[in-house]
């Protein structure tokens, strides 16, 4: 039982771990929220589906995916300076009219990955877990590694202060730009691993997106509070908290919850998250400066 719990909640979050990685980038390193990546998503996992069926190899597929989600978040910042519409709303208009991209890139609003070749093949739920760890590994870790460079640090800076990056030099909107078509690229990277590992790609796959990428951030960051460098703990903290958010998901299905009621446990997932981060984190932090405060006694 805990077993097949565990490799479960692996096998479904890996993938998003991907995903939650691109809602961070905007959420927390910009400070902004881009719907997008509801469509963005079902686009991605779309075009790799029917990559797949046509017979173009996984990889290609997975990439073509990618592809197809970066530029949903490129159109995004585009209607952001362009016709200066505000990213929020930009993202919404994009999250709708990507439903309709989406359905007809599928021609239909379901289609099945029986008997295509797949990243996976014919293993079991055990080599898929290895090989998705392999990959979020990766991803993980070129993403660390982005972010210790310069435009990775201009990237950082420019949520955390854009009047300091403006002062910098440093070109603010593309590095909105950047954020909007790298957030969205993860998410359609996400999704092209998520298609491979349930056998199909659905028009409706990427409705609540948003919502659970947010609580499981929000998840990550009150569990998860590890030393060492702000990467590392972004890198921990999504990673934490969309197991912990699949787990949860997992675990109300193997006791009996209705699949329909998915998206209203999610949704309670965000509302809990939420609460607790605001009166429990604020509680830690309150507790840490206290303790900051206290002098050591001689023993």
């Amino acid at each position: 039982m805990l077993e097949h719990l565990l490799l479960d909640t692996l096998v479904t979050g890996l993938p998003l771990v991907v995903v939650f990685l691109g809602i961070h980038t905007v959420f927390r390193l910009r400070s902004d929220f881009d719907l997008t990546v509801e469509g963005s998503f079902a686009l991605g996992g779309a075009v790799t589906a029917v990559a797949l069926v046509a017979g173009i190899g996984p990889v290609l597929a997975v990439l073509a995916g990618t592809c197809a989600g970066a530029l949903a978040g490129l159109v995004t910042a585009v209607l952001h300076f362009v016709l200066k519409v505000p990213v929020l709303l930009a993202g919404l208009v994009m999250s709708i009219g990507l439903f309709s991209v989406t359905l007809h890139v599928l021609g239909v609003p379901t289609v099945s990955l029986l008997g295509a070749m797949t990243l996976f093949g014919h293993g079991g739920d055990i080599s898929a877990s290895v090989l998705l760890a392999a990959i979020v590994a990766a991803v993980l870790a070129l993403y660390g590694l982005f972010l210790r460079t310069e435009i990775g640090l201009a990237l950082r800076v420019c949520g955390a202060n854009p009047r300091m990056a403006r002062s910098q030099g440093v070109d603010e909107r593309a590095m909105t730009v950047l954020a909007l078509v790298l957030a969205n690229g993860l998410a359609g990277f996400g999704a092209a691993l998520v298609v491979q590992t349930q056998g199909y790609a659905d028009v409706n796959m990427g409705v609540g997106t948003f919502v659970a990428g947010v609580g499981a951030i929000l998840l990550g960051e009150l569990i998860a509070r590890p030393d060492g460098s702000a990467i590392g703990r972004i890198l921990i903290c999504v990673l934490v908290g969309t197991l912990v958010y699949r787990l949860i998901l997992v675990g109300a299905l193997r006791i009996g919850l209705p699949a329909a009621d998915l998206k209203g446990m999610t949704a309670l997932t965000l509302v809990i998250a939420v609460a607790a981060h605001r009166y429990l984190g604020s509680g830690l932090r309150r507790v840490g400066r206290g303790l900051a405060r206290e002098p050591i006694q001689a023993s």
